[in-house]
């Protein structure tokens, strides 16, 4: 249960958008999906005194994208600011590597998953060069998509590699690890 309220931050304002935009247009569209967001983070704020990171990251990358649109006039530049959002994230990644930080402690805490705070961030490194290949080829995709897509087919393809394939990556991540600490409990 506890799940279904970061899910539906990640997904509604994505649906809200879809809709909005084959019905009323994308300026509209962009706005009511920013919009939910906001009311999301509101009501978050006012009922648990804090804010999500995935509902930060959604409210940044909205905002982005609607300051993109609305300056630019043109759907597709809609995604540029997802893209320098995802170069951040691959720095971000690296850096936390770098030290010795896992990429899966900070994207999961949202989750709430109590069997993941025990493990060690330093025993996930490996998890983080999963994470760095996923973000740097989210920055491939949408460069190309932005080149080669139109706008409708652009939508879906960074819609399902983003908060879908974010999840997807987490169980890969879990899955990892745990593989990782059943090799150790049959070496000792």
């Amino acid at each position: 249960m506890k799940w279904i309220r970061p899910l539906g931050n990640m997904i509604i304002p994505a649906v809200v958008f879809y809709i909005a935009y084959h019905t009323i247009g994308l300026i509209p569209a962009v706005i009511l999906s920013l919009g939910y967001s906001m009311v999301s983070v509101i009501h978050t704020l006012v009922k648990k005194k804090g804010i999500k990171n995935s509902q930060i990251i959604g409210i940044l990358g909205l905002t982005g994208s609607a300051v993109a649109v609305i300056l630019s006039g043109n759907e597709k530049t809609y995604y540029i600011p997802s893209v320098f959002q995802n170069i951040l994230f691959l720095i971000f990644t690296i850096t936390l590597s770098v030290r010795h930080k896992s990429i899966l402690h900070y994207l999961a805490k949202d989750f709430e998953i109590s069997s993941l705070r025990r493990i060690p961030e330093k025993n996930m490194m490996c998890v983080n060069m999963v994470w760095l290949f996923y973000f740097a080829l989210k920055i491939i995709v949408k460069i190309a998509g932005i080149l080669y897509l139109d706008f409708n087919k652009l939508y879906w393809v960074v819609f399902l590699q983003g908060d879908p394939m974010m999840i997807l990556m987490i169980i890969i991540s879990i899955g990892m690890i745990r593989r990782q600490y059943a090799r150790i409990n049959d070496s000792v």
